[in-house]
């Protein structure tokens, strides 16, 4: 993890900005997501190219544009960036903020994070709001891109062991 990255329980304050995120629920989640999404990787086979902590260079470099920055690489991400695209570009984005339900909310934004914002509404409105319909829609959604594009099967075992994982975060933790 990036130095100063404040884990769960403690505020995030982003210096450039001036704002803290103080949402326990927002900051639990993330907690998680970071577990899944730690470091950087550059694997040929990931359509999502270069990432770091999750977030892809063009997530970053899009980032940086929209606050006057310069574009760097995304390996020197820090740890104020990380929160604020996944508060902002995330969690909010596609609406985890606004569900009651915190195991709701963190399998939303980690779909968000993995799959896609639209992706994740979809998975959201498909499953009626059901954890176990929304996991399996995800799980069958894996299986088909492995099975669509050969690429991508040296990914499924850990996008299968991805929910397996936050099943049992929520298990332990809500």
């Amino acid at each position: 993890m990036p130095m100063g990255l404040i884990l769960s329980g403690k505020l995030r304050f982003n210096a450039e900005d001036g704002y803290v995120i103080n949402d326990k629920k927002f900051k639990k989640a993330l907690d998680f997501i970071l577990l899944s999404e730690g470091g950087y990787v550059n694997n040929p086979n990931d359509l999502g190219g270069e990432t770091n902590f999750g977030i892809t260079k063009s997530t970053y470099d899009l980032y940086r544009k929209s606050k006057g920055l310069q574009v760097k690489s995304v390996k020197d991400i820090t740890s104020e960036e990380i929160d604020e695209i996944y508060y902002k570009k995330y969690y909010q984005a596609s609406g985890a903020d606004k569900l009651e339900d915190e195991r709701l909310a963190l399998v939303h934004f980690d779909t968000a994070v993995n799959m896609g914002i639209s992706r994740a509404n979809n998975f959201l409105v498909l499953s009626s709001k059901d954890i176990n319909k929304y996991l399996k829609l995800r799980k069958d959604k894996y299986i088909e891109f492995a099975q669509r594009n050969s690429s991508q099967k040296v990914f499924l075992k850990g996008w299968l062991n991805r929910i397996c994982r936050l099943e049992k975060f929520i298990q332990n933790n809500y």
